[in-house]
């Protein structure tokens, strides 16, 4: 008992490894593909600052501060979109906050800044200015603290009846460096009378927020922006709180109620897709608890059908005796030796047992077997099939139809799998159902735990990945959670945004997760727990094991009394189905071997043992070798020719399943005109 709990416990601790090794490839995998990889250079921000001051004129003093993390990086810059918002980018200054420098300017746009060096100018390949400076980490990593300062010239725009500030912080698709905190506060030039007067909106990631701090104050802060997100600040004022704004920013037309109009319709659109993200996941829900529902009502099935008692398994060391002797076939006996708790099918059992047959039924002198000058094994029907079980007469039936003539040559089984080969395919199926259908009857099967069994395995897919997926995919997201190293590295690659979802995922799925595996585990228990052989049919199975390990041994036993030479000609036969034939005939050329010596062998001998006459009588062979290739050429023959049916069905279903059909017409000829069979004129 012991034994068994610490196997368990050994296979657990093997597939918790197994899947926390493919969650980790996953995440790198998933890091590396995601990551802004140019030689394994990334940023990642942890927080960025941005202190806006407006002035009486309508321009406004900027201040950035950057924590930043930096990776196999040369030089770090920002850019700004060339738009008739504002005028120029002036008064630029660069600090390292870190090492308390301030960088010089280099005087033009370059594409590496050298290390405290910064420039401010129009980038080279468009018209965007842009401002960047020397870091100098081009193999080294670590955190950095810099502010960039610099003035925006007309950055307010001053109407009729109101006076605006719109301003983007960073454009869309531009920035490539994730964040984990945005903050943002803007003063403006003086207070407005009331509060009310004070409008303020911000565009970009929903997971932000704005507010009015007082009459002239504005903060915003957003958490976790994802790379290429763009972060704007729109504020309207109805009080004049810039009175110099240059005539170019001076328009003189009412816009307050087109600016509130354009917001609401953009506010309505953000808030229709969230409404439509939130009938989403309300749908996803939906399905998740009806799985949940659907997987508990299994559960209970489950455990009611758990309280099924188990047979016995009485395990055998060796097994001298043929199960049911004189009964049993050799497809029962692979049936019961392969079998477990589910159905086999034709591919399972016929692989050696259409040889086993043929040999079985040459012993029963049903047909006889003879070695052709040529070395080709010859087939003869010698008798009536009366007296042969099921499974055996559609063996006897295939060789009648694949002979066609008193005497054929054994490979005309493959020639006729080629031509009819779903007669050949559907003569196995039908010998695996007789077999099958034989145990039932014997009760060696029990017929209705096997549906049961099969009742449990409602899951159609059996792939790995949907069986384990789910695992897999919680210790992922567990790991995107809570450990730290993954947790950036995925933000980095991806940014918040997907973090946040995967994030919200989880939790979504973590209820159906649980109720998966905790099914998973309990139909395993209850697997074990149905026994669908009898207690018979299990008795049988473990003496047919023990019949094969007899066989396989027999030389290395002291055994008093030796089997007799018929016993021997039948456990050719399911040492054949077995596959172990080169085994027996060797133990029995030690047995008897006189067997293999020409002149002890009489044609009394010979008309008595059919078997003993094709595998072993030296008139036909003079070794045992010579014995194991004949039984090797009818195994092969047989399993050429199963393969070849599969093939040759495969084959025409393909080509007749696609495609377009080409019809050729033709006109008839009159009947004069035609010849009749046999090329004759039809009169």
């Amino acid at each position: 008992m012991k034994k068994k709990t610490k196997k368990k416990v050994n296979k657990t601790l093997t597939a918790c490894c197994i899947y926390m090794a493919i969650a980790l490839v996953v995440v790198f995998l998933f890091s590396a593909a995601m990551i802004d990889n140019d030689n394994g250079r990334y940023q990642y921000l942890r927080h960025i600052d941005y202190n806006v001051s407006l002035n009486d004129d309508g321009s406004a003093n900027i201040v950035e501060t950057w924590n930043i993390f930096v990776k196999n990086t040369n030089t770090l810059f920002k850019s700004f979109e060339r738009s008739y918002k504002y005028g120029e980018i002036t008064n630029v200054s660069v600090k390292d906050l870190k090492n308390n420098i301030t960088l010089e300017d280099y005087g033009e746009w370059v594409y590496h800044a050298p290390k405290n060096y910064f420039y401010a100018d129009r980038e080279y390949a468009s018209s965007d200015f842009e401002i960047g400076w020397g870091v100098a980490m081009d193999r080294e990593s670590g955190w950095r603290k810099y502010q960039i300062s610099y003035t925006v010239t007309d950055a307010m725009t001053k109407y009729n009846d109101c006076e605006e500030f719109y301003w983007q912080f960073l454009a869309k698709g531009k920035n490539t460096v994730p964040a984990e905190k945005v903050t943002g506060t803007i003063i403006l030039p003086k207070e407005v009378s009331d509060i009310e007067k004070l409008r303020v909106w911000a565009h970009g990631e929903v997971n932000g927020n704005i507010e009015r701090v007082d009459n002239r104050t504005v903060k915003f802060k957003i958490d976790k922006l994802s790379p290429r997100a763009m972060v704007e600040v729109r504020i309207v004022t109805e009080d004049e709180v810039a009175s110099n704004v240059s005539d170019t920013k001076t328009m003189k037309y009412r816009y307050l109620t087109k600016i509130i109009t354009e917001e609401q319709d953009w506010s309505e659109e953000t808030n229709s897709k969230i409404l439509v993200s939130r009938y989403i996941i309300g749908i996803l829900l939906a399905i998740e608890a009806a799985i949940i529902g659907i997987t508990y009502i299994k559960i209970s099935k489950v455990n009611k059908i758990g309280n099924e008692k188990n047979v016995e398994i009485h395990s055998l060391e060796y097994f001298r005796d043929i199960p049911r002797d004189g009964d049993s076939t050799p497809a029962e006996a692979i049936y019961l030796y392969k079998f477990h708790k589910t159905r086999l099918n034709a591919g399972d059992v016929q692989q050696k047992v259409v040889a086993a047959i043929i040999l079985d039924l040459c012993l029963k002198k049903k047909i006889s077997l003879r070695t052709a000058e040529n070395k080709d094994i010859m087939v003869k029907i010698t008798d009536k099939p009366e007296g042969l079980n099921d499974d055996e007469k559609e063996i006897y039936k295939l060789l009648e139809k694949a002979g066609g003539k008193e005497e054929f040559n054994i490979k005309e089984l493959t020639k006729y799998a080629k031509k009819q080969y779903y007669q050949y395919s559907n003569a196995i199926t039908s010998l695996v159902n007789a077999c099958r259908n034989s145990l039932y009857k014997l009760k060696l099967i029990d017929k209705a735990k096997e549906r049961k069994y099969q009742s449990l395995d409602w899951i159609a897919a059996k792939t790995f990945m949907v069986k384990h997926g789910y695992i897999i995919f919680c210790i992922i997201h567990l790991l995107a959670m809570f450990v730290p190293y993954f947790r950036k590295h995925i933000a980095v690659g991806s940014g918040f945004g997907i973090f946040s979802n995967m994030t919200y995922i989880l939790i979504a799925l973590l209820p159906l997760v649980l109720i998966k595996i905790y099914f998973w585990t309990r139909k395993r228990e209850v697997y074990s727990n149905i026994s669908v052989l009898t207690q018979e049919g299990s008795d049988e199975k473990e003496q047919w094991k023990a019949l094969k390990k007899y066989m396989e041994d027999y030389s290395l036993l002291n055994e008093k009394e030796v089997p007799d030479l018929t016993v021997w000609e039948k456990y050719l036969v399911y040492a054949t189905a077995f596959g172990i034939a080169d085994k027996v005939i060797e133990n029995l050329k030690a047995t008897y071997p006189e067997v293999f010596v020409k002149e002890s062998w009489d044609n009394e001998k010979m008309s008595s043992y059919p078997i003993i006459d094709f595998a072993c009588n030296p008139y036909f062979i003079h070794s045992s070798t010579e014995s194991i290739s004949k039984i090797s050429s009818i195994d092969s023959t047989v399993s050429k020719a199963y393969s070849t049916s599969i093939t040759e069905i495969s084959r025409h279903s393909s080509s007749g399943g696609g495609g377009r059909r080409r019809w050729i017409l033709r006109r008839r000829r009159p009947a004069e005109e035609a010849g009749g069979r046999n090329g004759r004129k039809i009169e």
